[in-house]
């Protein structure tokens, strides 16, 4: 049955037959030309055709989040079972697992979710319903606690539109003596030594007494009892720091009876801003950065432990050195922060020589390779003598895993080992094991040659089972190597929680090291895995470096940094005269009386756009200083040491403190323009800023309004959105997930204003909103659902109408019919009605009297004469219709 959706437009259709009447010389009357009106007409009306479908498509999103998978999973089987066997056989099952992940998934199988720290229930719908077939009737079903952490607006009118019935079943839990932590709050920002004060407000069940904890950056700086009264209860102190930089506090509760622990703890962020600060990463205690940059007023946070560095130090720091620290000893995550500081929040990027340091430190391809001036690529003719390498790869069960992107951790870390080839040269020598409990040598010790046989072998490693044996594979990588000449090197890819079979590796490590062999370590996890300290153990007795990550997407790159540290000379260690251009004019109105030698230099190449105003005087003219604009922030490479070993040429420069005092001087962030103050506020999960500006911005932000990036924990950065809400103040809003630490940078064309991070205080996922469930039971009501406690009856709507759009058809037939009747309009204009010849022009004219128009427009106002002679054929009378035409035209 047809029906039309907008049967308005039906008005159409006597207003274009009266149309018809009134001019009846548009021929609207004819058959054809009526038809395609009619059927245009039909189609703006929005015709359909109604047809019944026979069994329902169910879609049943399960919450498996935190907050809510305690409590649902127990069921799940149970309802999952009932609802298969009240299904008829027209009808079709279909299962979306979500936390902060959402996974579809099969009938009796388990999905993975790796964050479970959110319930983005809207997500979750909508994605069902974009799912559901137009063709099927769909209904979707939710099992939850009803605490979404993510907004349900908006989905109502999808649902209505596409016809999909939202039901649900909440799942209820005992929060009698839930204690919880509802706010922790401290300033935005203090000044060193100031006094601030820490406030938190605890609900619960009256009367109920329960312990605290408050930390501060880790270490408890206050604990004790407090009772609930009249269901809340107060925290007050107050505290002062004299150090620069972010501090984190956290406040922690405890109570036996406690029904729900993920609400019992709060954080916040606290910047201390003093005078302007300098990060300093130096493997020196005594480095003399610290005494310029004191002299400069710079506050110098010096760091000699690396693993422990964090990326809250960079907040509010001018600038970050890097002397003579390898990579393998900085956290990956803090690498990755960098590119971010200095590439769009504007700070300074210093990085100097050593053998630690560039190319042999590790640096290649590492996350702040692109931010240096001078690329650390590997050449032919810049190498150490012949190199073998030969990498022991874990090919146990773990390593079939998927990670993001759909790739396994096996075929990255294939990559890794390709890459691995791809640099070295000709003239080395490579081999591949795989191990888990039995080796499998991939590729025999052998020359590289062009290597793309080797790395065609390297991606074909395919996954095992059980653990990897460690003692295996590093005795067959001995083997390969044992009789080598030149650089003898191991490289070990194992997981650090899954490494099995030490056997005597002390041993087998210390016969390696009699022949000069070094051992390396590349390992999937972290520090705090189980089999952690055995694999450091292997690497410290192997003289070789030790890479954790817990990405298995960063392990071609950390392959190539391994290489690269390995087999290039890329430390050159004897002395070497300078050459000097004018570009340091461009940073500096001084001039300084260059070093004429340098006791040692880290061999690389100027990038594009660059400048360079010293380089080594011998074959290679390599930039010994170098410096160029990096985006927002600034960077620079001085590729010789400038403290301990190799560096007394350096230290006895007479204009040394100068050159080191210029050099921070421009690489360090400047300050916030004038005029300009940002605050932030955090609401639940919505982050809420405000950029403040004075009239000397008015024009300025008229012509260019600055933009606002922000970068999330996963180092994605996007880019947000102004609203003016007044003269002087700019707006933006942003939902955070739950636990999420976000920071960013305002940009202007000429300025920054860095903030951050920033975390929602309080974990969305454990704050149990009342008005979460009636934003649910509001929405399932206007789709036509409800709250589910049978669940014999969801199957209820199991036949439904559904609508087939059909406007296309007439428009189609509309267009047919179109064309016949030009079609045959246009054969008819060749023919008179006894098959003679007649023009296009005379059949045109063929229904107009020239004439009657002529003698009713005369002076005369006599009426037209008729035609009497009826004997005169057709050709005639069209000649004299072309005359009379004609003469019509000269009037």
């Amino acid at each position: 049955m047809i029906n039309f959706q907008s049967v308005q437009w039906l008005v159409l259709l006597p207003i274009i037959l009266g149309l018809g009447w009134m001019f009846f010389r548009l021929h609207l009357f004819r058959p054809w030309r009526l038809f395609i009106v009619t059927l245009l007409v039909f189609a703006l009306a929005d015709p359909g055709l109604d047809s019944v479908s026979k069994g329902l498509d169910l879609w049943v999103l399960v919450d498996r989040s935190e907050s809510a998978a305690p409590y649902l999973a127990p069921n799940i089987k149970e309802w999952e079972e009932l609802l298969k066997k009240n299904k008829a056989s027209n009808d079709r099952l279909f299962f979306i697992d979500y936390a902060s992940d959402i996974v579809e998934r099969s009938e009796n199988t388990a999905s993975v979710i790796r964050n479970l720290g959110s319930t983005l229930t809207g997500e979750a719908v909508f994605k069902a319903a974009s799912l559901a077939k137009s063709s099927r009737a769909s209904k979707i079903l939710l099992l939850t606690d009803g605490y979404g952490t993510d907004s349900l607006k908006g989905l109502s009118r999808k649902l209505k539109k596409q016809n999909i019935q939202l039901d649900y079943r909440l799942v209820r839990f005992q929060k009698k003596n839930d204690i919880r932590v509802e706010r922790l709050s401290l300033p935005e920002k203090a000044l060193p030594g100031e006094k601030f004060l820490i406030e938190a407000i605890i609900s619960g069940k009256k009367d109920l007494e329960f312990d605290y904890q408050l930390f501060c950056d880790g270490q408890e700086i206050d604990q004790g009892k407090m009772k609930i009264n009249k269901g809340n209860a107060f925290l007050r102190r107050s505290d002062s720091k004299f150090s620069g930089g972010l501090h984190r506090y956290e406040l922690k509760i405890y109570h036996k009876d406690d029904t729900v622990s993920g609400n019992n703890s709060a954080e916040a962020l606290l910047n201390i801003q003093g005078g302007p600060r300098v990060v300093l990463l130096s493997a020196y205690e005594t480095d003399p950065f610290k005494e310029v940059l004191r002299k400069q007023g710079f506050e110098v946070q010096h760091f000699t432990d690396f693993k422990t560095l964090q990326s809250n130090i960079l907040t509010g720091a001018r600038l970050i050195i890097f002397n003579n620290v390898p990579a393998s000893q900085v956290p990956e995550d803090f690498l990755k922060e960098l590119s971010f500081y200095v590439r769009y929040q504007g700070g300074g990027l210093i990085m100097c020589g050593g053998k630690f340091s560039f190319g042999t430190g590790g640096y290649y391809k590492s996350p702040i390779d692109e931010i240096l001036p001078v690329s650390m690529e590997m050449k032919i003719d810049h190498r150490k003598l012949r190199t073998s390498l030969a990498i022991v790869m874990d090919r146990s069960g773990s390593m079939a895993n998927s990670v993001a992107g759909g790739q396994t951790k096996m075929s990255l870390a294939n990559s890794g080992a390709a890459e691995a080839i791809r640099l070295l040269s000709a003239t080395d020598a490579a081999s591949v094991i795989a191990v888990d409990t039995e080796p499998n040598v991939i590729i025999p010790l052998s020359m590289v040659g062009d290597g793309e046989e080797m790395t065609a072998k390297a991606m074909k490693v395919q996954p095992g089972g059980g653990g990897i044996f460690v003692y295996t594979g590093l005795k067959v990588a001995w083997e390969q190597l044992k009789d080598t000449q030149g650089q003898k090197h191991i490289i070990l890819f194992t997981d650090a929680a899954d490494s099995e079979e030490p056997g005597d590796y002390k041993r087998l490590i210390k016969e390696m090291r009699t022949f000069g062999a070094t051992v390396s370590v590349i390992a999937l996890g972290s520090e705090t895995d189980r089999d952690a300290v055995f694999i450091k153990d292997i690497a410290l007795r192997g003289n070789g470096r030790i890479f954790f990550t817990k990405d298995p997407g960063s392990l071609p790159a950390i392959f190539a940094q391994e290489t690269v540290a390995v087999a290039r000379s890329a430390f050159l260690e004897d002395p070497v005269k300078t050459i000097h251009n004018d570009n340091w004019k461009k940073i500096s109105e001084g001039n300084l009386k260059w070093l004429e030698k340098v006791d040692a230099y880290n061999l690389s190449y100027l990038k594009e756009g660059a400048q360079v105003t010293l380089l080594s005087d011998d074959e290679y003219k390599s930039p010994l200083i170098s410096w160029w604009r990096k985006e927002s922030g600034r960077s620079v490479a001085i590729s010789f040491p400038v403290a301990g070993e190799f560096s007394e040429l350096t230290r006895n420069w007479s204009d040394y403190g100068n050159f080191l005092q210029t050099i921070t001087r421009w690489a360090a962030s400047p300050d916030v323009p004038a005029g300009l103050s940002l605050r932030h506020k955090i609401d639940g999960n919505t982050l809420s800023m405000d950029l403040y500006f004075d009239q000397r911005w008015n024009q300025k932000f008229t012509d260019n309004i600055p933009s606002i990036h922000i970068q999330s924990q996963n180092f994605a950065v996007r880019e947000g959105n102004w609203r003016r809400l007044s003269p002087g103040r700019y707006n933006t809003t942003l939902d955070l997930k739950s636990g999420e630490t976000v920071k960013g940078v305002i940009k202007g064309s000429d300025f920054t204003v860095p903030f951050g991070p920033l975390k929602a205080g309080i974990d969305m996922e454990w704050v149990f909103d009342r008005r979460k469930i009636q934003d649910l039971n509001i929405l399932s009501q206007l789709s036509g659902g409800k709250e589910i406690t049978d669940f014999g009856k969801v199957w209820q709507r199991s036949e439904k109408v559904l609508r087939q759009n059909i406007s296309s058809w007439f428009l189609m037939i509309a267009l047919l019919a179109f064309l016949y009747e030009l079609y045959t309009s246009r054969k008819s204009f060749g023919k008179d009605q006894t098959g003679a010849g007649v023009s296009y022009v005379d059949k045109l004219l063929e229904g107009l009297d020239f004439q009657k128009t002529k003698d009713v427009f005369s002076d005369s106002g006599q009426a037209p004469v008729e035609e009497k002679k009826a004997d005169i054929d057709r050709g005639e009378l069209a000649k004299k219709r072309r005359e009379r035409f004609n003469r019509a035209k000269l009037k």
